[in-house]
């Protein structure tokens, strides 16, 4: 069974960690000012020039405490938690803004109380009916870190606090105290998050707070999974060339230029600019003939239309005369149509013309009298059509003979198709 105690101090840490990091995130948030932000207050990201071998180290200490947690799935039964002196040396690099190592030193002790002895934990407190247990201990570890201020915030070397969450492992090295010769080497793995805060550009204050994960059977336990929880406070410097250069993208086939080559192309850019005036001149010249051009054009469309309607108002409009109770015209009056459509309607091809059809409406009964006008009238345009080829769409046909005389008191000049412009 996992104590309670035990479990309180596991999520103490944790809450740590969450913490830290809630609080250096809102920290980054309010920071933010325009010398990572572009003139649209973008946020400016790489990339960024190789640094040299020597360019952003850095180099830390940091003193704090340790949780020993013991017992995870297994071990020799109860446990509690006890606070312990931790040291952290390190040293490392930054590759990019975003991504970096480092190396170092973790230690000093772990301690607790246990319910039964181990190698470790062989006095016996009468008062809490437990062994005290002492474990000296030196972890020799490599991280690799994510700074995740410059990856989402974008890199700004003045940014007060940066926050970079980290993978850690390596050789956990126990050894005993006060007499105990017990020695004994585990593979270890962890996470945490480092912390800075800007004091210059070579001065930080640090805040580490890691989670270590390794075998229980490291303080001479029978088994399970043990852990400790570690929070540092510190300083770090940070050594040789500090800060990053934006990179300078160079378009594909981009060379340096010539200066004569420059002054050779700005003389002939201006040649160009005189040469554009001129014709841009010239143009306009051309288009203010142009206008008067199209006036001209205007005017003399504007006269044929007026001449083509005068021409019209003195043409006559044609009639041609049936027999009484006839649909179709004699020999005649067959000329008359002839004359008009080559005289009138030929000769002007783009007119509309109104054909209407007529019956004496004095002579028979209004059906009889609408059924001949139909008829007349459908026999000229059938003529038209067919014999003169006259598009349909300049005919417009009507037949009014039940009702409608084209000239009153005339029977005979009432029995006919009158050929007319149309208005």
């Amino acid at each position: 069974m996992i104590p309670i105690i035990m479990k309180r101090s596991s999520l103490f840490v944790c809450g740590m960690l969450a913490a830290v990091f809630a609080v250096a995130s809102a920290s980054d948030a309010v920071a933010q000012e325009n010398a990572n932000r572009d003139s649209l207050g973008r946020i400016v990201r790489g990339p960024y020039e190789t640094n040299g071998a020597w360019d952003n180290w850095f180099i830390g200490v940091g003193g704090g405490i340790n949780l020993f947690e013991d017992g995870w799935f297994g071990g020799n039964g109860y446990h509690q938690t006890r606070v312990a002196p931790a040291l952290d040396v390190n040293i490392g690099k930054w590759w990019t803004p975003s991504v970096g190592f480092r190396v170092g030193y973790s230690g000093l002790r772990g301690n607790g109380w246990i319910a039964e002895p181990t190698v470790y934990a062989s006095e016996f407190n009468e008062a809490k009916n437990m062994y005290k247990e002492k474990v000296n201990f030196a972890y020799i570890h490599g991280d690799i870190m994510w700074n995740i201020s410059n990856a989402f915030s974008g890199y700004k070397e003045t940014r007060f606090w940066n926050v970079s969450p980290y993978v850690s492992t390596g050789l956990l090295h126990g050894y005993g105290v006060s007499g105990v010769s017990a020695k004994n080497n585990q593979f270890a793995l962890g996470v945490g998050i480092y912390n800075t805060m800007r004091l210059s550009d070579r001065v930080n204050l640090t805040l580490d707070a890691r989670q270590l994960m390794f075998k229980g059977t490291f303080n001479g336990n029978a088994g399970g999974v043990a852990s400790m929880s570690s929070i540092t406070f510190g300083v770090a410097v940070n050594l040789g060339k500090t800060g990053w250069k934006r990179a300078t993208v160079v378009p594909e086939g981009y060379a340096p230029y010539n200066v004569a080559e420059v002054k050779a192309l700005r003389a002939d850019s201006e040649r160009y600019a005189k040469a554009v005036e001129k014709l841009a001149a010239a143009n306009a010249s051309l288009a203010d003939e142009n206008a008067a051009l199209k006036d001209q054009m205007s005017d003399l469309e504007k006269a044929a239309l007026e001449a083509a309607a005068a021409k019209r108002m003195t043409v006559t409009p044609g009639a041609v005369f049936f027999t009484i109770g006839q649909t179709e015209l004699d020999e005649k009056e067959l000329y008359h149509l002839d004359f008009y459509i080559r005289n009138v309607i030929e000769q002007d091809s783009d007119a509309t013309f109104v054909l209407t059809g007529y019956a004496d409406k004095d002579t028979g009964g209004k059906k009889r009298n609408q059924y001949l006008s139909e008829k007349r009238v459908e026999y000229v345009l059938d003529l038209l059509k067919t014999k003169y080829n006259v598009s349909e769409e300049r005919l417009i046909i009507k037949a009014v003979g039940a009702d409608t005389a084209f000239i009153e008191g005339k029977p005979l000049l009432n029995r006919c198709v009158v050929l007319e412009y149309a208005e």
